[in-house]
């Protein structure tokens, strides 16, 4: 007879904890280019004094303490990564069922040399 054991809390916590932090609510759809360092934020499609063409597309959901913030973090590490020089925060798309749940929405640019 095999005796069953049941598992250790620390196990659960630590499984909780890893879930938590692995699932990602970012997308992006787009082109790719080297990482770039530093990324400039606007808030509007004018503000943007450079020439640039979107070379994607992001949507990040916004949800817990800080959430705006903690998007708008997302999208610009995201941004990073795939090589943009900036980024248009578009604002706010809203989905769902009987939860509504809330999208930032952004565009990562690339200047035009």
């Amino acid at each position: 007879m095999k005796v069953i054991r049941p598992i250790p809390r620390f196990s659960l916590v630590v499984l909780a904890v890893c879930s938590l932090f692995s699932c990602s609510t970012l997308s992006y759809v787009g082109d790719r280019y080297p990482p770039t360092e530093h990324i400039d934020v606007y808030y509007a499609e004018r503000d943007v004094e450079f020439e640039y063409k979107v070379i994607g597309h992001l949507s990040e959901l916004v949800s817990g303490v800080n959430g705006e913030e903690s998007a708008k973090q997302s999208i610009i590490a995201k941004c990073r990564e795939v090589g943009a020089d900036g980024v248009i925060i578009l604002g706010f798309e809203y989905a769902g069922s009987e939860d509504t749940k809330r999208y930032q929405k952004a565009q990562a640019i690339k200047y035009i040399d």
